[in-house]
């Protein structure tokens, strides 16, 4: 082997290891314990309600996952978020199992109260009917054919 195919090698495989180490360290540098902005996607200290680069601080949601908003997100950015089949809620749905006004949740310390506004239908959490219950990450509403995920963040 000449003496210039083995600096050629050489050369290639400290480029294979240098993208390697690149590689690595990037993945690190956005580990899962770290949050990212949801608006500017910088890292996030964790102690911070908001973002100090652009303003933008997490909110719950809802994710839609059966029915006419079936794939849609719903930001539970208000103090009261309504439910129910007439305008005037926050969540107008088309459905004849739906009341009027069905079911509203609220932020109460930091945490999101879904409650029953007296339908006649009911809302099921997890497949049960609760009148009122404090909402866990991934529990599943389902409003008349309405299903939706809560996320908090």
């Amino acid at each position: 082997m000449s003496t210039s195919a083995l600096i050629v090698l050489i050369v290639v495989v400290a480029l294979v290891l240098l993208g390697i180490l690149v590689i690595v360290a990037r993945s690190n540098a956005t580990s899962a314990h770290q949050k990212l902005c949801g608006g500017c996607r910088r890292v996030m200290l964790p102690v911070w309600t908001r973002c100090l680069f652009c303003g933008w601080a997490p909110v719950a949601r809802l994710e839609f996952i059966l029915g006419p908003m079936a794939n849609q997100t719903l930001p539970l950015s208000e103090e009261v978020t309504t439910i129910g089949s007439v305008a005037g809620n926050t969540v107008v749905l088309a459905d004849p199992a739906v009341s009027r006004k069905h079911a509203g949740i609220r932020k109460v310390n930091g945490e999101y109260e879904l409650a029953d506004l007296g339908s006649t239908n009911g809302v099921y959490v997890n497949g049960h009917k609760v009148p009122k219950k404090t909402l866990e990450p991934g529990d599943i509403i389902r409003v008349g054919n309405t299903e939706a995920v809560f996320k908090p963040e």
